[in-house]
């Protein structure tokens, strides 16, 4: 195969890929919006976590009866699962931490609007430069507030679900390391973690260290990441 028509067949293969997250994206959405009421509208941003992820998510709290959920990164996904919480009338909790008090003020506008904000606490922890050992990996020298994180992270057992989506990588691209550095100690026995935008080579070094100590079954997908231990039953969703 000469460079030519392998920079063809790479460029196909790269369309085919969109296609089909496209393809899931969709058939995601429709299950998403089938949660609110008719004709409401939901933010989605570059920032948010792919309709496909979000129900991967919905899947495994359901499936594998998530009782405690700590999210790293508020956003367009802490509406939908404390939506899918209410509806299906579960007793799981979210913790949802993030930088942006601004912006969590309207993630918890719109979970109230839909009168689904019992089983949400919204965390507000500014990030800077952090002094931890442990949370030094390759660049990273900040993280969330350590006082505050830790604060509210000892109010918790058995966490059993930890979702990472932040913070930003604008700092550094492995700023997301510390996140399950900071919830080890409380992890239930049976447990999965997601990390977002695992395309990028600094994620899938991260997710690959953290699974390097806890062995985990770790399982990359177009768009992220999961390490499960313990779960008893295969959550992904149905795939176009």
């Amino acid at each position: 195969m000469n460079f030519t028509k392998l920079k063809q067949f790479i460029n196909y293969k790269t369309d085919l890929d969109k296609i089909h997250r496209s393809n899931d994206d969709s058939y995601a959405l429709q299950i998403i919006h089938k949660l609110f009421p008719e004709f409401s509208y939901l933010p989605f941003t570059p920032f948010s976590l792919n309709p496909y992820t979000i129900i991967h998510i919905l899947n495994d709290i359901l499936l594998n009866d998530r009782k405690q959920i700590v999210e790293f990164g508020s956003g367009i996904s802490t509406i939908i699962i404390a939506q899918f919480i209410k509806t299906n009338n579960l007793r799981t909790k979210i913790l949802s931490i993030d930088n942006s008090k601004e912006w969590q003020t309207v993630i918890n506008n719109k979970v109230k609007k839909y009168k689904a904000s019992e089983s949400l606490s919204l965390v507000n922890a500014d990030l800077e430069k952090h002094n931890v050992h442990e949370f030094m990996f390759k660049d990273n020298k900040v993280w969330y507030n350590n006082n505050i994180l830790e604060e509210a992270l000892d109010k918790l057992d058995h966490i059993d679900l930890v979702i990472v989506d932040g913070p930003s990588t604008s700092t550094s691209a492995y700023a997301r390391y510390p996140s399950f550095l900071s919830v080890q100690s409380k992890l239930a026995n049976s447990y999965c973690i997601f990390l977002d935008d695992t395309r990028r080579t600094a994620e899938r070094e991260i997710i690959e260290k953290w699974n390097s100590t806890i062995k985990g079954n770790l399982q990359f997908e177009k768009m992220y990441a999961t390490i499960a231990i313990g779960s008893k039953f295969s959550t992904k969703p149905l795939s176009h």
